[in-house]
Parts: structure tokens; C-alpha cells; sequence
């Protein structure tokens, strides 16, 4: 069963590290774990991919889907902005999830 807490897992595709779990709006995402910068952000949603910004839970994260309107108005300082996967054959290889909230002073938990 899937769970509104993201975990990592391999993607059954490609084979790249993903997150996985059930965004805010209650469908199953894999998303991919760079930290997108706004503009790579616009560079996907032209190439027809979604983005969302995603806020520490007490053990995992959830992830919002981020609207036109949402982008324009910027982010909140304690999110980070991730992209809905897309296989491609050029993935670099990895192997643990990055921890993105480490130095906000987030206690780090075990997924």
C-alpha cells in the first residue's frame, strides 16, 4: 500500500532513486530528488512535467503540487521545490536521499 509519507525507492523503469508516495491532493507521485532551481522548475513545466514544493512532516514530507500562481508568488523559506519523475536513460547513479531540511535544524529521522 502507498503511503502520504514520500519514501525512497528505486523506480521500477529506469532504475533511478526516486520518492514515492501520495501527494497533498491524494494521487500516487514519484518525484525526482535534485532540489530544482526556479529556473529549471520553468523548464519543466514547458517540457510538460509538474513541480511541487514539498514540507517536512514529523517522519516524512508532502508534496504540493505547484500552480502557475503558486510559482510566480515564490516558495516558503522551509521548502524545497521537487520534480514529478520522468525515466530517462541518463541518470546518474544514487544511492541514499538527499536530506534536504539537515541544516534548518530538523532532527533527521530514518525513512
Amino acid at each position: 500500500m502507498i503511503s502520504s509519507d514520500f519514501k525512497p525507492i528505486n523506480c521500477r523503469k529506469c532504475g533511478a532513486l526516486v520518492w514515492h508516495g501520495i501527494s497533498w491532493a491524494g494521487f500516487e507521485k514519484k518525484l525526482d530528488t535534485p532540489v530544482l532551481t526556479i529556473e529549471e522548475e520553468i523548464v519543466k513545466r514547458i517540457n510538460q512535467g509538474m513541480s511541487f514544493e514539498c514540507h517536512k512532516t514529523k517522519v516524512s514530507f508532502e508534496a504540493v503540487e505547484r500552480s502557475l500562481p503558486r510559482i510566480k508568488f515564490g516558495k516558503r523559506p522551509d521548502s524545497v521545490i521537487l520534480g514529478e519523475h520522468i525515466c530517462s536513460s541518463s541518470r546518474l547513479f544514487q544511492f541514499e536521499p538527499p536530506n534536504y531540511w539537515a541544516t534548518q535544524g530538523y532532527v533527521e529521522r530514518p525513512f
